[in-house]
């Protein structure tokens, strides 16, 4: 029976131990915390309400600074001392256990109800603002402190001396505040005057410009390739950064020029290290201005200019027409680096790593990515052509040569051509745009598509997006064959399924434009039927059909593809033989 009461006791003190918290709420502050005198009992943002009412209070309270028996009032917020109200709500949030774990935070409320528990406050100190108020109150001229420092002059390193300084001992002040905020006096503060001493001391300085004077005093020169690069002496200074680092650093202790942490501190009844921390002068080099002088004075000097090669098909395997050259060039990145490391080592000498590169086109490239056969091309006429149209085409396809479609890719053309403007050396040509005749940059855009569509077709590749002009256009013959591109839409696409990356070449003899792709055969072959024409009408209206298929290399049909396309008249537009697109799906295109 006893044993009964006991379960049932410690089940309903259990049961009060956790229902006694949760009832009270999480986000409630319980009874027995306080702030100063101040109950902070109930929900947490009355009690942050309460915190800042105290801290505004407790900023106006009265001080009274006294320098050489001369006396000001003023009040703590004046002479820079404030409570850090974020740190001293977030210490509350975590003392009163409302961002611990469950139970943890169970204990916590049932300590502070029972014990009780006053939040302390944390402070901060601006001595910049006790120093004005003290100078512009009695009059104080404070001399700054001058640390030593190292600067380049007509080419050399000059020693500039460290200075010792006045100022207003706000150490002595902190100290008094600290002792009326823990024993609750408002006592006059004595304000002293203290040297300043630097951080950085002359001789801190002298040792560093020896260092640097005995580095430069001897040459320091590189090579790259069969080149030879001799560094003045301005260069290499100016890639010199001088700083300011602590030397030591004690573990676990506060440094005393740490007003704040000081008072933290201090007013937690913990103890700080009165050792001051020690600073010194490093130098380095900077590799942002080395890799610039690189990228300007050699660079250039080393740079070899990639040469596309030519590739044909011929006998079964493919061979450079013309041959290519790699691009060579520094490795930046890496050649800083090393720089920076030599010289700082003393070497004198130092060989910049070159990167060699094959060529975009290139049977070094072809070999890389196992492409092996030429597996289609198309063709393309724009004789008439007007000068611009044939300058922009020239620049169209120059973008797709060398062109990489990686294996499983879907090609994008007007995401491989990029932007078409000015910059990007196109020059404009007249389109037809909202029923009027306008120049605009990179018209003849569709020769180029055109052209790579019919090689896509031609290597058995399965087309997902094409679209035919609004009506037949002389350079697109036979129709039916065309693909019709502007940015943003409509595009051509379509994806790479054979066994290997695609090798895009292109090229321009006379007025026959040319794109070959080379890869690696699957064994698949293409019949092709049409361009078919029919329904075509004496306003030169018609409706074309070809039809593309696909066999694997047992014959078997792998994918057949319709391309349908319906012209409208050119009568109907204002210039019979410029391309516009179909004014019913309001879309703008450029050829």
């Amino acid at each position: 029976m006893l044993k009964k009461k006991c379960v049932i006791l410690f089940l309903a003190l259990l049961f009060l131990f956790i229902s006694a918290p949760l009832f009270w709420g999480k986000n409630n502050i319980p009874h027995g915390v306080y702030f100063g005198n101040i109950n902070l009992k109930g929900p947490f943002s009355q009690a942050e309400d309460k915190i800042d009412a105290a801290a505004t209070n407790f900023e106006q309270q009265p001080a009274m600074l006294v320098f050489q028996n001369k006396k000001i009032d003023t009040t703590l917020k004046d002479i820079g001392l404030k409570v850090d109200r974020d740190r001293t709500r977030a210490n509350l949030k975590m003392t009163a256990g409302m961002d611990n774990p469950f139970l943890k935070s169970l204990f916590k409320w049932w300590s502070s109800l029972i014990f009780g528990f006053k939040a302390p406050a944390y402070y901060s100190f601006d001595k910049t603002r006790l120093e004005m108020l003290t100078g512009s109150k009695f009059n104080v001229n404070m001399v700054s402190v001058q640390e030593a420092r190292l600067q380049t002059i007509n080419d050399k390193i000059v020693l500039v001396p460290a200075k010792e300084g006045l100022g207003i001992d706000s150490m002595a002040v902190v100290a008094q505040i600290l002792r009326d905020l823990k024993e609750w006096k408002n006592d006059e503060i004595q304000v002293g005057l203290t040297k300043m001493i630097p951080d950085v001391s002359t001789e801190e300085a002298s040792h560093l410009k020896q260092e640097i004077d005995q580095l430069l005093d001897y040459p320091f020169a590189l090579q790259a390739r069969d080149k030879n690069f001799r560094l003045p002496r301005s260069e290499i200074l100016s890639w010199i950064n001088i700083q300011k680092i602590e030397k030591q650093e004690t573990d676990n202790a506060a440094d005393v020029s740490d007003v704040n942490a000081m008072i933290n501190i201090a007013l937690a009844g913990q103890s700080f290290s009165d050792s001051k921390k020690e600073y010194g002068l490093v130098w380095d080099i900077d590799g942002g201005k080395v890799k610039n002088f690189l990228e300007q004075e050699v660079q250039s000097a080393v740079y070899q200019k990639p040469v596309n090669g030519v590739l044909i098909f011929e006998n079964g395997t493919i061979r450079e027409a013309g041959s290519s050259q790699s691009e060579i060039t520094i490795d930046m990145d890496v050649a800083a680096s090393t720089v920076a490391q030599s010289f700082k080592k003393g070497e004198r000498f130092v060989n910049l790593p070159v990167k060699e590169s094959p060529a975009p086109l290139s049977m070094q490239k072809a070999k890389e990515l196992g492409v092996d056969t030429l597996i289609g091309k198309g063709e393309s006429n724009f004789i008439g052509s007007p000068t611009n149209r044939k300058h922009n085409i020239g620049v169209g396809a120059s973008k797709f040569n060398g062109v990489i479609i990686g294996k499983g890719e879907e090609f994008s053309f007007l995401t491989t051509l990029g932007p078409v403007d000015s910059s990007t050396g196109y020059l404009p040509e007249l389109v037809i745009k909202q029923d009027k005749t306008v120049p605009e940059f990179g018209g003849g855009m569709c020769q180029v598509s055109t052209t790579a569509f019919r090689a896509a077709v031609n290597s058995g590749l399965r087309v997902t997006e094409r679209q035919n002009h609004a009506y037949p256009v002389q350079y697109y013959s036979p129709q039916g064959t065309d693909a019709t591109v502007y940015i943003p839409r409509p595009d051509l696409k379509f994806v790479n399924d054979t066994p290997a990356s695609i090798l895009v070449q292109t090229m321009i003899q006379g007025n026959i434009l040319t794109f070959e792709y080379f890869g690696k055969s699957d064994g698949r072959t293409v019949a092709l039927e049409g361009p078919r024409v029919w329904d075509k009408k004496s306003d030169g209206s018609m409706k074309t059909e070809w039809i593309q298929k696909v066999f694997d290399k047992n014959g078997q049909p792998m994918f057949q593809k319709n391309f349908l396309s319906k012209y409208d008249s050119p009568s109907k537009y204002p210039h019979p033989g410029d391309e516009k697109p179909p004014t019913e799906k309001k879309k703008k295109k450029k050829h």
